[in-house]
């Protein structure tokens, strides 16, 4: 059996110039392709294919002492070689503009900078509920989940790796240890992606179907199983039929980028499908890129392999800098800000390989006092950043819970606590529009009886936390002859609904669906001894989750007769609902007691009523949305 050859391969970088290309466009080109997140499957296949490779190669080198103490420390101290210098890099470039910008921007800045350097940031994310869909203040360094997550993998990859091959070292042949070591890598992808499909497809907690090291770990074993499958066959040769090659190149190449258009991070279709066929579509890519191996690298893929080629730093510095230069370059015209970001990203990469590492390795005295120097201004931004945000502080201070009595009607009205988590959780707006969204912050702040986030909960586990009653707000339901439940779009409409719907009980919070509603109601009325409002509306669409006409029988049965119910339809600009607006109108067709609130035509033909992510109401969209509400129950 012949040595791998380390030569560098022609195509993967390009491979990654698609990838990074995709991802980029998701972030600060919002709704453009809502499911460019899927090529960040891409990467993790090709880092399970290459990093299979190094420890193949790494085997055959040390012999023996593979998989010894000192051999991981040396694996370990490899990787972080390899992440550490580009991450310290693009946080001090982030860092030293975040000096200069609002405040705002550095909220958390300190726990935020220690989970990235300590690759623990997708921890942090599914620990605390805060990503990139649901964030109030933008997180800078978000994107270092990927690494985070990268690096946990690599590690946990190398243990199994060393474990394997020193218990067969003895018993087997080396053929025999990579083919059955690439049917483990294709059985735990097999598992791992299973894991996925249950957490993001069936209970819809995407993010911990896609920041978790078990859920995620599968597309970088399907480039492990791959890499040890082809380590036992002959060196690979050039394909006669090239054509063939390159056409299946583009075909799986272009099946990735045909499904960015259509998928959306928040449904079920995303783990069910899109994520596991991105990451089986890379694998037939990185097949035809080997198979078309040649000397010499065609002309027309140089830039984009050179691009590919630095998609490390672009990926840690895009997204900081598109959300730093909304703030910093006001005076620009707010279409070029994302361009600019962009542009700026590629140049500081090229800065970092072509000037600063070359600079580093000839004058190491020189490279480190001006290092030493460039800290000053990260060091005082982390000093700076403050624990809370502005936003959070009004939002708090304007959520006390407080007693008033009105001298009008000698009515008593209780002030709830507001819980800012549940505000982050509505706020999913990394749009042309993010620093701009709170405009009128204190609109959120009002002093309204809402449920924002865990209700009488503690958060548990599964989907617990989101159909939690509001138990201490439970008497109210007797005065009420509306009970109103909802997801972050109800949530944002909160204030509207109280102010124009008579006797209405709100209880909305971010990434319900439809399935929550049941234990919702069934709490409700276990906690009210049996009793509920007339009157039930429904808006639990946009978050989406397969149900069909029986989940909406089963609210009904479980609420019991002699109710009215009215459920609100949903929409979102860059996807749909059709197929869940239909059985909400076919119920409303097949039963006397329900009624439809479209808010569909209402938000296709006004686009003032949502922010730039076509979800979530601005100030117009509310009152229109508390309006519907109202029209809707009129009379009911």
């Amino acid at each position: 059996m012949k040595k791998s050859v380390t030569k560098r391969i022609f195509g993967f970088d390009t491979l990654r110039f698609v990838a990074i290309t995709l991802i980029v466009i998701y972030h600060v080109f919002p709704g453009v392709l809502p499911g460019g997140f899927v090529a960040v499957e891409s990467f993790f296949v090709l880092s399970g294919f290459l990093i299979c490779q190094k420890l193949i190669r790494a085997k055959r080198k040390e012999g023996k002492n593979f998989g010894t103490a000192k051999s991981f420390i040396n694996y370990f101290w490899n990787r972080l070689a390899r992440f550490w210098p580009t991450l310290l890099y693009c946080m001090i470039l982030t860092l030293t503009l975040a000096y200069f910008a609002n405040p705002d921007l550095l909220t958390g800045a300190r726990q935020n900078s220690l989970s990235a350097v300590t690759f623990t940031t997708n921890i942090v994310a599914l620990k605390t509920g805060v990503t990139y869909e649901n964030s109030l203040i933008p997180n800078l360094f978000n994107p270092t989940w990927y690494l985070a997550l990268e690096m946990q993998i690599c590690l946990l990859f190398y243990g199994l790796f060393a474990v394997f091959y020193r218990m067969t070292a003895k018993k087997w042949k080396i053929r025999r240890q990579y083919r059955v070591f690439s049917r483990i890598c294709a059985l735990i992808a097999v598992l791992s992606f299973a894991l996925m499909m249950v957490y993001g497809g069936y209970l819809c907690l995407f993010d911990r179907a896609y920041f978790g090291p078990d859920s995620h770990i599968g597309a970088f074993m399907i480039g492990a199983a791959m890499a040890s499958y082809l380590a036992i066959r002959p060196r690979m040769k050039t394909a006669k039929r090239k054509w063939v090659w390159w056409i299946l190149l583009l075909l799986s190449g272009g099946g990735i980028i045909a499904m960015t258009p259509f998928v959306l991070y928040q449904s079920s279709f995303a783990f069910y499908f899109a994520l596991p066929a991105t990451a089986a579509l890379t694998m037939i890519s990185i097949y035809a890129i080997l198979k078309l191996q040649s000397k010499t690298m065609p002309r027309i893929l140089k830039p984009f392999e050179f691009l590919g080629s630095i998609s490390f730093p672009i990926y840690l510095l895009h997204y900081g800098l598109y959300i730093l230069f909304l703030n910093l370059l006001q005076f620009m015209p707010l279409e070029i800000i994302p361009y600019t970001a962009i542009l700026t990203s590629i140049l500081f990469s090229i800065i970092l390989f072509k000037v600063i590492m070359p600079f580093g390795k000839k004058h190491k005295k020189v490279f480190a006092l001006l290092l030493l120097l460039s800290l000053i201004l990260p060091i005082l931004a982390l000093i700076k950043a403050p624990e809370k945000s502005s936003i959070e502080e009004n939002l708090n201070e304007g959520a006390a819970v407080i007693e008033e009595k009105s001298a009008d009607d000698a009515k008593t009205t209780t002030r709830i606590a507001i819980d800012y988590a549940g505000i982050k959780e509505m706020a999913t707006v990394f749009t042309n529009d993010t620093m701009k969204f709170f405009d009128k912050a204190e609109d959120y702040a009002k002093p309204y009886v809402a449920r924002v986030l865990y209700g009488g909960g503690s958060g548990g586990s599964g989907r617990a936390r989101f159909s939690t009653p509001i138990y201490s707000a439970v008497s109210r339901l007797n005065s009420s002859r509306v009970l109103v439940i909802g997801d972050s779009v109800v949530l944002g409409a909160t204030s509207a609904i109280y102010n124009t719907v008579p006797g209405a009980f709100v209880d909305a919070m971010g990434s319900r669906n439809m399935y929550d509603a049941i234990d919702l109601i069934a709490g409700y009325r276990a906690a009210n001894g049996g009793n509920l409002p007339r009157v039930i509306v429904i808006g639990l669409i946009t978050n989406y989750c397969s149900f069909g006409a029986g989940t909406l029988q089963q609210i009904m049965n479980v609420a019991g007769p002699g109710h009215q119910f009215v459920f609100i339809t949903g929409y979102l600009r860059d996807s749909n609902r059709d197929s869940q607006n239909a059985t909400l109108r076919y119920m409303a067709n097949s039963y006397g007691n329900v009624r439809v609130a479209d808010w569909v035509p209402l938000a296709a033909s006004n686009p003032g009523y949502l922010y730039a992510d076509g979800i979530h109401l601005t100030p117009a969209g509310r009152t229109a949305y508390g309006n519907m509400v109202n029209a809707a129950t009129r009379g009911l």
